[in-house]
């Protein structure tokens, strides 16, 4: 299990944020981060990813709902907020990212919280004014 309790005051802060604690995220994770929108999710995300060696673009899967990085890990990025419907979520076939080889992150777990498994860890994603964020474990 992580456990952290940091703020942030800029979004370079939180990549490195992000960065610093890649090495945590271990393959067979699942990992929900919940927050208000322009909270930091994706940022962080990009900090985590560039601490797992990947070096290239990564966006919010927003739209396209699943991105998929080969980094020192596979790691799947889930993106629940635009698609609310659960049997669209199992007919993408989910459950087939929940396995021992990937790491995997969901921005808006609570969307499908019935259907995710136990061992779900969450990251919270806190506005604490303009630019300062505070980012922890729960």
């Amino acid at each position: 299990m992580i456990e952290f309790d940091k703020n942030t005051d800029s979004s370079d802060q939180t990549i490195l944020l992000g960065k610093s604690l890649s090495s945590k995220f271990k393959p067979g994770g699942i990992y929900g981060f919940i927050g208000d929108l322009a909270s930091g999710k994706t940022t962080f995300i990009k900090g985590l990813l560039s601490g797992l060696d990947f070096a290239g673009m990564v966006n919010s899967p927003t739209f396209t709902l699943i991105n998929e990085y080969d980094a020192k890990y596979k790691v799947i990025h889930i993106d629940c907020y635009r698609e609310k419907n659960i049997n669209r979520w199992i007919q993408l076939g989910l459950y087939d990212y929940f396995n021992p080889n990937n790491i995997v992150l969901i921005e808006w777990p609570e969307i499908i919280e019935t259907i995710l498994p136990k061992n779900i860890q969450y990251i919270k994603f806190e506005n604490v004014d303009t630019n300062k964020r505070r980012i922890r474990s729960l």
